[in-house]
């Protein structure tokens, strides 16, 4: 009986083991399919656009050619297609961060026009409040004063003794009123005054980005300049091409690699600096979230 149950422990580990090596097995299997696929696709994006008749001349090159020469111009042609995939890659970076950074901005100058509204609506309408609280009273003592008037024109001495009184009685009433409401007049006028304070400098604060929105558009049209001399450096790689001299087509490549070194490269700083206005986004977002709400 002890020795069945010892058997069937083993082969109850075993059979684990199994389970465990076969899934580090397929762990492995796509690991290695990942890897396939990215290769595949640096492999893809290291190509280059030629057009059919530049195509065929460059193929011709490469029949050609002795093996290592053969060698030395693929890994020429490669740089070339890595570099342009940077540049590609960069390009959509760019597109992104930049249709970010237009979205963020405008929900900040929403956000910074409407700072303190909230605090503002509610004092303006205790102000409002307050006066209509306080209308009738200010309509009695009005009323008052006017009867009192009335009783000194025609001379009577008891009835302005009386309404004085009355008058008298109410002026203290009507007083604290005025300053209940002179005081919170005033901080609405005060609250007004931090709101458009707090707008100025959080205004302030995001037309720090300008700066590198001016570096930016300097920075493409620097790019622009770079893009027409890669694109006149493909062309004389491919009359280099048609013309079939190896020598003469591998150093058009090296031309067209630089070329497309500084295209990526102009990218890349492009990006450097939408980066730079995202910064400063962000900074006015920490600023608007950490303002008592």
């Amino acid at each position: 009986m002890m020795d069945q149950s010892k058997v069937q422990r083993n082969k109850l580990r075993s059979f684990t083991h199994l389970i465990v090596k076969s899934r580090f097995l397929l762990g492995l299997v796509i690991l290695f399919s990942v890897g396939t696929v990215d290769f595949a696709s640096a492999a893809e994006a290291a190509s280059i656009d030629l057009g059919v008749t530049a195509q065929k001349a460059w193929d011709t090159v490469l029949n050609k050619a002795d093996g290592q020469t053969k060698l030395t111009l693929k890994q020429a042609y490669e740089k070339v297609g890595n570099w342009k995939a940077q540049e590609q890659a960069w390009e959509q970076k760019i597109k992104t961060l930049h249709a970010a950074n237009t979205a963020e901005l405008e929900r900040l100058r929403v956000e910074i026009r409407q700072t303190d509204d909230a605090k503002v609506a509610a004092l303006a309408e205790q102000v409002k409040q307050t006066q209509a609280r306080y209308e009738p009273l200010f309509a009695l003592y009005s009323s008052v004063n006017r009867q009192l008037d009335a009783a000194k024109a025609i001379k009577n001495k008891e009835w302005s003794a009386a309404i004085r009184t009355q008058a008298e009685t109410l002026r203290p009433v009507v007083q604290l009123a005025r300053e209940d409401i002179r005081i919170k007049k005033k901080e609405l006028a005060e609250a007004r005054k931090r709101k458009s304070a707090e707008i100025k400098r959080l205004r302030a604060m995001l037309a720090g980005a300008d700066s590198g929105k001016k570096q930016i558009q300097t920075a493409k049209k620097q790019a622009s300049l770079v893009k027409e001399r890669y694109a006149n450096a493909l062309q004389q790689f491919k009359q280099s091409a048609k013309q079939g001299q190896p020598s003469r087509v591998l150093s058009s490549l090296n031309a067209l690699a630089s070329a497309a070194e500084k295209w990526a490269g102009s990218k890349q700083h492009i990006h450097t600096l939408e980066q730079k206005v995202s910064t400063t986004y962000v900074k006015v977002r920490q600023e608007i979230a950490k303002r008592p709400k």
